[in-house]
């Protein structure tokens, strides 16, 4: 899968928590009092209420309403060509990011139908940007027989571990968790694994193909359930591990005809370059905006 793709994805959804929070913040200032009302104190001196809704406009105004403008426009041109975005579409590219593009999971702040919302209005996007591009039925057929494992995924296995230095701490970890502590609080708290720590010990999903993850972190997950950690410790390079298996992938391959818009889309935007933007579409929407002329 192109994780370009996916990056875009990402860093719209960074963006789109940026405008929530933005928007929420002036909704909440607009229905409180004066804009002189101090925010915050230091010392004597102090911020006032107007100095900091200006400082947040400075920073992220013409984002917020550029973000807002985008979503608009998407919304409007797709209704307008009768564009639509099933479930299933959704549902088969967030398998994917989640097979394939193993760092979503960092982001602990959004929720799976933020995910799943912002994806459906990326497909809406790349269908508006391509729906004059065409591609012949060959050469989708051909990428995807030439690209055939970007579509076949095995068994993964989301997985959270806690790495300690010695069996005896190991087993206090289990002791811990029997007890009814979280595994992501003992896992910030005890895991000498500082890159995972911070995540309550998140791996992400896993398989067997990868290298770096040990074999038996694979074979024993096979046998948990979701949310269930083992209670054999595993012996790993720096020491012991217990895991917990969060969330399995059950193996998949998607048809060609599963995939086939997909690939049209993908084709059709590598093709389009610079021009596979949503501002492009500004003219067609008949946008004006505070910004223009500024920029």
């Amino acid at each position: 899968m192109n994780r370009k793709i996916w990056t875009v994805i990402m860093v719209m959804i960074v963006v789109n928590i940026v405008v929530v929070a933005y928007v929420l913040t002036r909704n909440h200032v607009t229905a409180s009092s004066g804009n002189n009302e101090e925010v915050a104190t230091i010392g004597s001196d102090s911020i006032s209420r107007e100095e900091w809704l200006n400082k947040m406009e400075e920073n992220h105004g013409k984002d917020t309403l550029e973000e807002m403008i985008n979503n608009r426009v998407i919304e409007q041109l797709s209704e307008k060509y009768g564009i639509k975005v099933t479930d299933k579409e959704v549902d088969r590219e967030f398998l994917m990011i989640k097979a394939v593009y193993n760092s979503f999971y960092e982001d602990n702040k959004t929720t799976e139908a933020e995910w799943k919302e912002q994806i459906r209005h990326n497909i809406l996007l790349e269908e508006l940007l391509t729906k004059d591009v065409v591609i012949p039925d060959d050469e989708l057929e051909a990428f995807y027989q030439k690209n055939k494992d970007l579509y076949e995924f095995e068994d993964s296995y989301r997985l959270a571990h806690i790495v300690v230095k010695t069996k005896k701490e190991a087993d206090e970890v289990i002791q811990d968790l029997e007890g009814g502590s979280s595994f992501q609080a003992v896992a910030a708290e005890r895991s000498i694994d500082r890159y995972t720590s911070q995540y309550g010990g998140d791996l992400g999903f896993v398989s067997s193909k990868q290298e770096n993850i040990p074999g038996e972190y694979i074979e024993n997950a096979a046998r948990l359930t979701p949310n269930e950690f083992d209670k054999n410790p595993v012996k790993v390079d720096q020491g012991y591990a217990v895991i917990q298996l969060r969330e399995k992938l059950d193996a998949r391959v998607f048809s060609y005809e599963e995939v086939k818009n997909q690939i049209k889309r993908q084709i059709a935007m590598e093709q389009l370059g610079d021009q596979a933007n949503v501002k492009t579409l500004w003219d067609e929407a008949k946008v004006n905006w505070f910004f223009e002329g500024k920029e």
